[in-house]
């Protein structure tokens, strides 16, 4: 058997087909035309060939594969480069499963992944938060396709709603809303010209709640989201951030007043402003001292600013500029047993801290 292949330039080779079968290699791209025939011996000894059956058939072009792919992170972007694939278009794609093996070849139809739906930028390619993907390079040429290498890109959710408060005992508390499946939060504090990192896990944060330690001066406080997969090139997150004032404390003390023959001296309140040094107290919020009275076993405790009769006002700025300030309480028409409690009103006064004593000191008699 006999086998002549005629290439789309016109030129014939043939091809010995001892087995009833062939394979060509090396044809080039298009149209080629085949002509497989027998020889035999006639009855008088001769060889004769057979007219032989004739075909043609398509070869078609294998684009060039992509040798190598990088990826590159951007601010909330990130931006593939690549070698090889000169010939083909470069589709940059996500697997379901495992991606095949670097330079596996397609046949038609090539049952390719849909290109990464990432919203395209100037500076690259914007993957979703939370995302955790292996993007392949695959090339691609008419009906075939190569798939190339890939890389593997996290771009973590970023943390929203953060805020910080200071609590008792030298700590303040973080709170934010965890960023979907991360696994690990990473908060730095920035105080004093020292920068100190705490990793916070789901279980404990969402069990716990978190604190950290703070001295008195303001602080900076800066919130990622830690990126789970290893050897992953990270997008990195957008930074929560939160300034956290300096440890303004506005303290008050009741002085008894004293007894003299036929009079009472009145009660005397003593507001106290501390702040760390160096750190200005501007937009102090100001004092008000409200007075309450009740039966004469247990004077009722005033609420809120407005649940009795407010007996001393002072405002921020004169509290900044003396200092400490003693006033004698104008109780008014209250009348022993009252019960005394301070407020802030205004300006900063949900990060000024107010002292406050025992409420058995609060009470005149």
């Amino acid at each position: 058997m006999s086998v002549a292949v005629t290439g789309p330039d016109g030129r014939t080779s043939h091809i010995d087909a001892p087995d009833g079968g062939f394979t060509a290699h090396g044809l080039q791209a298009g149209e080629h035309r085949i002509r497989i025939s027998c020889r035999y011996r006639s009855s008088n000894g001769e060889e004769v060939g057979s007219p032989g059956v004739r075909a043609r058939v398509a070869v078609h072009p294998w684009p060039s594969p992509v040798l190598d792919l990088t990826a590159e992170p951007q601010v909330g972007c990130v931006r593939f480069a690549w070698t090889g694939g000169e010939d083909a278009e470069v589709r940059l794609v996500e697997w379901t499963g495992e991606a095949p093996t670097p330079g596996t070849e397609l046949p038609i139809p090539p049952q390719l992944p849909a290109p990464l739906p990432w919203k395209q930028t100037s500076a690259g390619l914007v993957p979703p938060p939370g995302t955790i993907a292996r993007v392949t390079a695959i090339a691609v040429l008419g009906e075939r396709a190569v798939t190339g290498p890939g890389v593997l890109v996290e771009a973590p959710a970023p943390v929203t709603a953060l805020t910080v408060e200071r609590t008792d005992g030298g700590l303040a508390r973080v709170i934010f809303e965890w960023p979907g499946d991360a696994g690990q939060v990473s908060v730095v504090r920035e105080q004093d010209g020292h920068c100190d990192e705490y990793r916070v896990t789901r279980t404990v944060f969402l069990r716990e709640g978190l604190r950290i330690p703070v001295g008195p001066a303001k602080a900076h406080i800066r919130v990622t989201t830690a990126a789970r997969a290893v050897d992953a090139i990270v997008v990195p997150p957008d930074c929560a951030e939160s300034l956290l004032p300096a440890d303004i404390t506005i303290a008050y003390r009741i002085l008894p007043g004293t007894r003299r023959p036929l009079r009472r001296r009145p009660a005397t309140v003593r507001v106290a402003l501390m702040s760390p040094a160096g750190e200005p107290a501007t937009d102090l919020p100001e004092f008000v001292l409200v007075a309450r009275s009740g039966d004469a076993r247990s004077p009722i405790r005033p609420r809120h600013p407005a649940d009795g009769t407010t007996v001393l006002r002072l405002k921020g700025e004169e509290l900044n500029r003396a200092g400490t300030i003693e006033r004698e309480i104008a109780a008014g028409d209250c009348r022993p047993p009252y019960a005394l409690r301070g407020f802030l009103l205004g300006g900063r006064a949900a990060s000024v801290r107010l002292e406050e004593p025992s409420p058995a000191n609060l009470v005149v008699r």
